[in-house]
C-alpha cells in the first residue's frame, strides 16, 4: 500500500484529540496548582490560598487525585485511541503515582504534603 500524502484528521480522532489535551491540561495543572499552593503553606497565604487542593478537606484530596489519576489514564486512552499505543508499564508508571499520593494524603503521610 502507498504512503499517503494528505492524512486528514476525522471527527473520531478530532474528539479524541480534545480529550487528549482536556486530561492533560487536567493533570499539569494538578501538578502546578499543588507545587505553587505548597509553597504557600507555611506563610500567608494570598487570598486564593484557600481555593488551592493544600487547603481543602482530606477527603477531598483524596477524591480530587484520584480524578487525576482518572485524567492520566485518560490520557494515556486517548493516545492509543489515536493510534499511540504504549508499554504496559508506561501506563501503569503514568497513572501509579497519582493514586500512590492519594494514598499518601488519606494515610495522613507527611511526603504527601509537597511541603
Amino acid at each position: 500500500m502507498p504512503p499517503q500524502d494528505n492524512v486528514t484528521v476525522g471527527p473520531s480522532e478530532n474528539r479524541w484529540l480534545w480529550i487528549a489535551a482536556g486530561c492533560a491540561l487536567v493533570v499539569i495543572g494538578a501538578i502546578v496548582v499543588e507545587v505553587v499552593s505548597g509553597q504557600w503553606a507555611n506563610s500567608d497565604a494570598p487570598w486564593w490560598g484557600s481555593l488551592a487542593p493544600l487547603a481543602w478537606p482530606t477527603g477531598v484530596r483524596v477524591l480530587w487525585w484520584c480524578v487525576v489519576a482518572v485524567a492520566a489514564g485518560g490520557f494515556r486512552l486517548a493516545l492509543a485511541r489515536l493510534g499511540i499505543r504504549q508499554h504496559p508499564v508506561v501506563i501503569v508508571a503514568s497513572v501509579l503515582p497519582f493514586l500512590v499520593f492519594a494514598a499518601g494524603i488519606a494515610l495522613g503521610s507527611a511526603w504527601a504534603a509537597w511541603h
